[in-house]
């Protein structure tokens, strides 16, 4: 890893951790799709707090693909979709698990987002853009 990049753990729906730094970059794995839609613009806004102007962020994160994906089980009155998921112990457990567009990411995003870019491959998609 290069020296100028510096890895932190904290707690995603706060930053409590990082206290009162600022960040120039943020990325977010496999996180988006797991957040309630209606919690989606106040963890954006939480973590745009914490960034500098210009900052880049980079999210990536699962495509939904008929043939690979678990299915959809249900979806609740705010537009949320779930999946089923058993684990190795046998136990199962529904998940929230939500594949936005394109243009839902970028209206989700906020004022301070610009130039998002969306890329599509096979089971994944990655969003990136700057802070104003």
């Amino acid at each position: 890893m290069p020296a100028c990049v510096e890895l932190r753990v904290a707690d995603a729906w706060t930053l409590a951790e990082v206290g009162d730094e600022t960040f120039d970059a943020a990325f977010a794995g496999c996180w988006w799709s797991h957040v309630l839609l209606q919690r989606l613009p106040a963890w954006l806004e939480t973590l745009h707090a914490r960034l500098e102007p210009g900052a880049r962020v980079v999210m990536l994160d699962n495509s939904f693909v008929q043939t690979s994906s678990s299915p959809i089980s249900r979806r609740d009155a705010d537009g949320n979709t779930y999946q089923v998921r058993k684990l190795d112990d046998g136990s199962t457990h529904e998940v929230v698990k939500n594949f936005p567009t394109a243009d839902q990411a970028f209206a989700m995003l906020g004022p301070r987002a610009r130039d998002p870019r969306w890329t599509d491959h096979t089971h994944y998609w990655v969003l990136s853009y700057e802070l104003d």
